[in-house]
């Protein structure tokens, strides 16, 4: 058996992958076998944590607590933290939708990120800026219809990476989405939007750095397309900007089976994605979207939702297995795909 977490190498040269995982600041005070998996990462990124809503829920009261207790962690034990995300539709506080679609004026977003990125300059070296831009469903030439689109029109995006740049110039900025990884018109779709527009922000000169994928799997899609997807992920990093896989984790497509097949299917499906996502040297990290199954947002609508948050006994097998660990922290099959995957060096 693998080790029971991933074994990071301080020494490993700069320019090899890392790997990462989304974090709840509750979750790197106490001494558990979670924090243990933790402190083996590469990069942290706040799950919730970092988003406007969180940063400043009342207009003009910011509050740094969340950030601060994540990059003061990084900082102890040698890793990096992304930034995640400056501008997100769904975690945007009410009162800066309302300011914003009443003024149109690019000041309500300029304050926000003037909040965050020269308090942290040099501390956190990427930033997710914008995520979750593309609709080609119920989106307009697309670009999902949100606060942002609707008071700024379709250049916001380009606006927010310069806003940005402008604030911290030595940070890495990135873009973000999903549905990108299977055959089927909408991830087909979604696909071609979002290189229209990371062609379109590369010839105009527009600062971005990288574009993450974030590997949200879904097993009841089907299998992973690896010729097209390798196919995308090259048509990326010939604009010039680097990759990156950053909330990865797996939506099971059948509970009712028993568990070694469960656990099985879902390395399988990933062990898929991850032989496209490592064959591209633009790759630059993998980021799973937690750790255990027992925190992950999988399980926001299962029964077990109030005990998978505490530290209360829960029957796993009920649970999304769909993270490297399961809800008491033991390695699954993932974990083993992850750590061939990335060359972690094994405990």
């Amino acid at each position: 058996m693998a080790s029971s977490a991933f074994s990071r190498d301080n020494g490993r040269d700069a320019g090899q992958r890392r790997y990462g995982a989304a974090v709840r600041p509750d979750q790197l005070v106490d001494d558990t076998p979670l924090l243990t998996a933790i402190r083996r990462c590469d990069i942290l990124v706040p799950e919730y944590h970092g988003q406007w809503s969180a940063v400043e829920w009342r207009k003009g009261e910011p509050w740094y607590g969340n950030y601060d207790a994540i990059v003061n962690f990084a900082e102890t034990h040698g890793m990096a933290v992304r930034g995640h995300a400056l501008i997100w539709e769904k975690m945007t506080p009410d009162w800066a939708r309302a300011e914003m679609l009443e003024k149109r004026d690019w000041r309500t977003v300029t304050r926000h990120f003037a909040d965050l990125l020269p308090r942290y300059s040099g501390r956190i070296a990427d930033w997710i800026v914008v995520n979750e831009m593309i609709d080609t469903e119920d989106g307009e030439n697309g670009l999902r219809r949100t606060s942002f689109q609707r008071a700024y029109g379709k250049d916001y995006v380009a606006m927010a990476l310069l806003t940005a740049n402008g604030l911290d110039p030595q940070a890495r900025l990135m873009i973000n989405d999903y549905a990108l990884c299977y055959d089927n018109p909408v991830d087909e779709a979604r696909r071609n939007a979002l290189l229209r527009l990371v062609e379109n922000l590369k010839a105009r000169g527009i600062p971005l750095h990288s574009v993450g994928l974030q590997g949200h799997l879904e097993l009841a899609k089907g299998a992973i397309p690896q010729a097209r997807l390798a196919r995308f992920m090259a048509d990326l990093a010939d604009t010039g900007v680097k990759l990156a896989v950053t909330e990865l984790d797996a939506i099971e497509a059948d509970r009712h089976r028993p568990l070694a097949e469960r656990d099985a299917a879902v390395a399988d499906h990933t062990q898929s994605f991850l032989d496209v996502a490592m064959d591209q040297p633009a790759v630059e990290s993998i980021v799973t979207w937690g750790l255990s199954d027992r925190h992950s947002w999988l399980q926001e609508n299962a029964p077990d939702t109030l005990a998978a948050v505490s530290h209360a006994p829960i029957d796993g097998k009920r649970l999304n297995r769909g993270l490297p660990f399961d809800a008491d922290m033991k390695p699954k099959r993932m974990q083993v795909v992850l750590n061939d995957a990335m060359r972690i060096q094994r405990a």
